[in-house]
């Protein structure tokens, strides 16, 4: 995997932002707003359209300054209520902050919500990017890579805004091949509208399948073209307020179920988390902390693309849900011959510093390679599952045994005979999910011992994985291993040995007390048989599974349990169609 993505060189003056790359203007220097009114808001009737739908789903190609985001959102605040926005954008060469934030000085009535962008914008990096944008029931994804990688997504939109720079400046924008990918992932009756009235665009826009009309074009602009797909999809979305999915019962009450939750319950969807024990958290997902971590690679494997997609999800959904507290990263020494060599590449393959860089210090100098991953970190569990399951129903002390189908409902029974009702069921019991799938639940134990904070311990908020890890103190103590063992049914005094023998003799050397160990705590987590997590249903009967995250439940499960949501629900899952068909359950068995 490489970052791909370069700097951005632009002339700004007050009236002129201009791409020095392109020799092409970002927008009108007249009045930039009024013309993304009039050029894609008017000219796709987006507020009497809104008003016949639950949700929403705008395609861009050229996200370019955000203009068209921010002035869209700006459009729908008042007729938008209790409704969803999917705005997927592709963009190539996307400005950094700082550019930003100087274009945004000059558009005062969006400051409000460019301050929100700004604050969550992502890393600068190849590759696709999910921001939350729940205050204004909406969100927005990020395809940071050409136009031509639409090939490798299948979702359908609503209304397409296709704005990179004009056709006689970026010619490689305008393929008929991208306009194949617009049509295949445009909604019937779908439209889009462009600023440009080029004839080969217009050519190209017909021979892809749309209809294709001129309109008169912004102010003193002659032509401009707007396009509708008449074609009836084989597969057509389902709008969500004809779907008859609730309540979902979602089983289980770890990581996975509350992030279920609190995905369904952001699109107004009643859920209830149903749990054995007697609190969240009771299984794998209870440890006190966890770590938040991408597993990069080399080349662009799906293991790789798929780890860093649910970090950059999972990570943001954290500090968010204010559940992480305040660090300085996870500083990873490479324990393996061939651990060390991937490390050394990867810093050769263009990543944002705040992904990873090479660290240096004297404490380190017996280590050949040391690397800060500054936006990784540690989450309190606890916290977070809390906050992902506000205003949720909980019902533990409940254990699902047996499952009774109807045309209307799903009977949830124990085994007191006590029962439950519920239009949907999502099993994510982790190893004792209801699947008979060997490859896909393989349980292993594992053992994390506590020991008291060293007050005086150096680099206080740096964490440390060596193969096993050593976290910053919380909650006055601090978290080390894990263990890792096929035995998933008996607790080992030995394991709390082994996690302190496994401690680096650095850190031993720099703790300024005896190591006093003041727990422990034994949980058995399932895996696959090639590391990668599943979801999806068998039957076709409202009923799925996910599961298989392994040790790396809270940066896996919420990204996947957003992809599942989608799935339910028939929204675009922006995620490569290859990765899909890996994580998809149909296609594991």
């Amino acid at each position: 995997m490489e970052n791909n993505l370069k700097n951005v060189p632009i002339y700004n003056s007050k009236s002129i932002l201009k791409s020095i790359k392109f020799d092409d203007f970002y927008f009108n220097s007249i009045n930039p707003i009024e013309e993304c009114e009039y050029v894609y808001i008017n000219a796709n009737n987006l507020i009497k359209r809104s008003k016949k739908v639950s949700t929403l789903v705008i395609g861009e190609l050229g996200f370019g300054v955000g203009l068209n985001f921010l002035t869209t959102l700006k459009a729908l605040e008042k007729s938008f209520k209790n409704k969803f926005l999917h705005y997927i954008s592709f963009e190539g060469y996307p400005l950094d902050v700082d550019q930003l934030k100087n274009i945004y000085l000059n558009f005062p009535e969006l400051q409000k919500l460019s301050e929100l962008l700004i604050k969550k914008l992502p890393m600068k990096m190849s590759g696709v990017h999910d921001i939350d944008f729940s205050e204004c029931n909406s969100h927005l994804t990020l395809v940071y890579d050409k136009f031509s990688s639409i090939k490798n997504f299948s979702f359908l939109a609503d209304i397409w805004y296709l704005d990179g720079f004009s056709p006689n400046k970026n010619l490689s924008a305008w393929t008929e091949d991208i306009f194949k990918n617009i049509y295949r992932n445009t909604k019937h009756k779908g439209t889009l509208s462009t600023f440009t009235s080029a004839t080969s665009v217009r050519k190209k826009l017909i021979n892809a399948g749309f209809a294709v009309t001129k309109k008169k074009g912004f102010s003193n602009k002659r032509e401009m073209l707007i396009g509708k797909k008449l074609q009836i999809n084989n597969k057509m979305n389902i709008n969500t307020s004809t779907l008859n999915i609730e309540p979902v019962a979602i089983i289980g009450g770890g990581i996975t179920g509350a992030s279920l939750a609190y995905s369904l319950k952001k699109r107004n969807i009643e859920c209830f988390v149903i749990e054995k024990g007697s609190n969240l958290g009771n299984g794998a997902s209870g440890n006190l902390i966890a770590f938040q971590m991408p597993k990069l690679t080399l080349d662009g494997s799906i293991y790789g693309v798929f780890s860093l997609r649910s970090f950059l999800y999972s990570r943001n959904l954290a500090i968010n849900l204010n559940s992480s507290p305040d660090t300085d990263g996870i500083l990873v020494f490479p324990n393996r011959d061939r651990d060390l060599i991937k490390f050394k590449k990867l810093l050769h393959l263009n990543w944002p510093q705040n992904l990873f860089r090479n660290f240096e210090d004297k404490l380190f100098d017996n280590y050949n390679c040391v690397h800060l991953f500054s936006s990784s970190g540690i989450l309190e569990t606890s916290k977070f599952l809390k906050n992902l399951t506000k205003s949720v129903k909980l019902i533990t002390n409940f254990n699902v045994c047996k499952i009774e189908h109807s045309s209307q409902n799903k009977i949830l029974y124990d085994k007191e005979g006590k029962y439950l009702r519920a239009k949907t069921v999502i099993w994510c019991k982790g190893f004792e999910n209801n699947i008979n799938l060997p490859q896909l639940n393989i349980p292993t134990s594992g053992q994390v011992t506590y020991i008291s904070e060293d007050i005086d311990f150096f680099d206080k908020k740096f964490n440390y994985s060596y193969g096993n890890y050593f976290s910053q103190a919380v909650k006055g103590v601090h978290q080390i291993g894990s263990t890792f063992s096929k035995d998933i049914h008996h607790r080992n005094k030995i394991y709390n040995e082994l996690n302190i023998k496994n401690i680096p003799l650095f850190l031993k050397d720099n703790l300024s007390q005896n190591i006093n160990i003041v727990g422990s705590r034994f949980s058995v987590r399932s895996s696959t048989s090639n590391r990668l997590p599943y979801f999806g249903s068998l039957f076709n009967n409202n009923e799925y599974f996910i599961g298989g995250m392994g040790s790396w439940g809270y940066t896996y499960a919420p990204f996947l349990s957003e992809v599942l949501v989608r799935e339910i629900l028939n929204e675009p899952k922006i995620i490569e169609k290859n990765i899909l068909q890996k994580l998809n359950l149909e296609n594991r068995i």
